[in-house]
């Protein structure tokens, strides 16, 4: 049992780095393109918003966790954390400042693991909508790798997210593609 989850687990991984792969190769930089660097700056101004008002949510929900959710949350807040460090650096590697619009994500009154769990399925869904624009608008190349790799990441979240909603191993991968637009199965999230 516990080596089928290691190869299932393994496997996912392996899809979604191709997936990153795949994200960065789109839109390259090549010859007649042109680049519009204070672009690139808002659009990672944004993301980075995003990035932060995340790591505030993960604050917040490791007040109510318990257990492997709690483990689980603090690796997450870990991650978001690495990825508001990388985009920051990014940003200075344009040579611009990291100077996000203000983001705040409304955790309202957090009870319960299953209140938490939807609020970080949500949240997860539009971070990787987010990171998958943020890949589209970018106009100049070397940063989209990181950015599709966060997408990536976030996407290894939602399943693990889905899974802890009830999922079955087929459900928390529902669809090829993971844009952030997939509603979590039906009967898991009570809407």
């Amino acid at each position: 049992m516990r080596g089928g989850a290691v190869r299932r687990g393994f496997l996912l991984c392996l899809l979604l780095s191709g997936i990153a792969v795949g994200l960065s190769a789109c839109g390259s930089d090549d010859g007649g393109s042109t680049t519009d660097k204070a672009g690139d700056v808002r659009v990672l101004n944004e993301l980075l918003a995003r990035q932060l008002a995340a790591v505030e949510v993960y604050e917040e929900v490791t007040k109510v966790l318990h257990g492997e959710d709690l483990a689980a949350a603090r690796a997450f807040l870990a991650q978001e954390q690495e990825h508001v460090d990388a985009t920051t650096k990014t940003l200075r590697g344009l040579d611009a400042e990291a100077d996000p619009p203000q983001e705040t994500i409304d955790v309202g009154q957090l009870r319960s693991r299953d209140e938490v769990t939807e609020l970080l399925y949500e949240m997860e869904s539009a971070t990787i909508d987010a990171e998958l624009h943020a890949v589209a608008q970018l106009t100049i190349a070397w940063p989209r790798p990181l950015v599709a790799s966060m997408a990536a990441n976030q996407a290894q979240r939602l399943v693990l997210i889905r899974h802890a909603l009830g999922a079955d191993p087929l459900e928390s991968i529902p669809e090829a593609f993971e844009t952030g637009e997939t509603a979590a199965p039906e009967g898991m999230m009570k809407k």
